[in-house]
């Protein structure tokens, strides 16, 4: 059985849209590390944002940064994608005037975890348009 904690959920504001993350309800062991990302439009208008280097398009990318208690960085075990420019229309998702769009991924399935604290932050900027955002921290016991 695996321990967890963590602060409250981190946020951040881009252009009308803010990014957050929390962990999810579910169990959370090395293996099963689930983590919930949010975009929320904060305008009167629709919003878009493109998926690549986001979560919203699971296991194709480094987006995260996850810190160990000793300052080393977990080995990305994922796939890396090179880009065809200018993203194509189907690359953008579109966020509703005050409204959310949200995704959840298993953050152990790019990542090596091992039982320990972890800092993880979004590392935003490139072609999605989200900025980095703040950091969470988590514990992992076993």
């Amino acid at each position: 059985m695996t321990g967890c904690s963590s602060q409250k959920a981190t946020t951040t504001n881009v252009s009308g849209l803010r990014t957050s993350m929390a962990l999810s309800a579910k169990p959370t062991t090395k293996d099963s590390l689930f983590l919930t990302f949010t975009v929320v439009n904060t305008t009167d208008r629709t919003q878009r944002f493109c998926k690549w280097e986001t979560p919203f398009e699971p296991r194709l990318g480094k987006y995260f940064e996850i810190v160990n208690s000793a300052g080393q960085e977990a080995d990305f075990k994922g796939a890396m994608a090179r880009r065809v420019m200018p993203p194509p229309p189907e690359a953008y998702i579109e966020v509703p005037a005050h409204d959310s769009v949200k995704t959840t991924i298993n953050l152990a399935d790019n990542y090596s975890l091992a039982p320990d604290k972890y800092s993880i932050s979004y590392t935003g900027g490139g072609v999605s348009g989200l900025a980095a955002g703040s950091k969470l921290s988590i514990y992992i016991s076993r």
